[in-house]
């Protein structure tokens, strides 16, 4: 029982002072991004990188937790996103850190194929979960058009994930950060 709290030996703290870590940067992204003209947030996506490079590091259930809980500290902090549409950004950021867990700690893929599969499981999530707020429950404004909408509008920042989640990657096991099989 205690090993599976501690995969690979590591100790739990550690893997939650990572999880703070990247949730604290989940944080600081989009702060950054606020300095820029209004909407560069939604093209660049600033809080993908933490929460999809918590999923890789930390596995599918730590890289859960962080993608649920980076989008409510940023609305807490900055009222971004918006409260009408944190809900849709946690499920989508949950199943970013989910399928970046999976893919890379559990089966081993990749990274290339674990974030494609990574980038299309949070779209769909995000898609889903408007269908559901919009046709299912009546939430107005609630549509998965809107996944559609943003998928355009963020490409950019789909871009820069594909050159600097690979390049941290490299960077933190270089560093000596070993990745868990959760």
């Amino acid at each position: 029982m205690e090993q599976r709290l501690q995969p690979q030996g590591r100790p739990l703290a550690r893997r939650m002072a990572l999880g703070g870590l990247f949730l604290a940067l989940g944080v600081l992204f989009p702060f950054l991004f606020h300095l820029l003209p209004a909407g560069s947030g939604e093209i660049f996506l600033p809080m993908h990188i933490p929460v999809i490079l918590a999923g890789m590091v930390l596995g599918p259930s730590l890289g859960t937790a962080v993608g649920v809980l980076t989008p409510v500290l940023n609305t807490l902090i900055s009222s971004m996103p918006p409260p009408a549409r944190l809900p849709y950004m946690m499920v989508e950021l949950a199943a970013y850190a989910f399928t970046a867990g999976l893919c890379r700690c559990k089966f081993r893929l990749p990274v290339p194929v674990s974030l494609i599969l990574t980038q299309l499981a949070g779209r769909a999530a995000y898609g889903l979960s408007l269908f559901i707020a919009g046709w299912l429950l009546h939430v107005p404004g609630a549509a998965p058009i809107a996944a559609v909408a943003a998928s355009i509008k963020g490409w950019p920042g789909v871009l820069v994930q594909w050159v600097f989640i690979p390049l941290l990657l490299a960077a933190l096991k270089k560093g000596g950060v070993r990745f868990e099989r959760d």
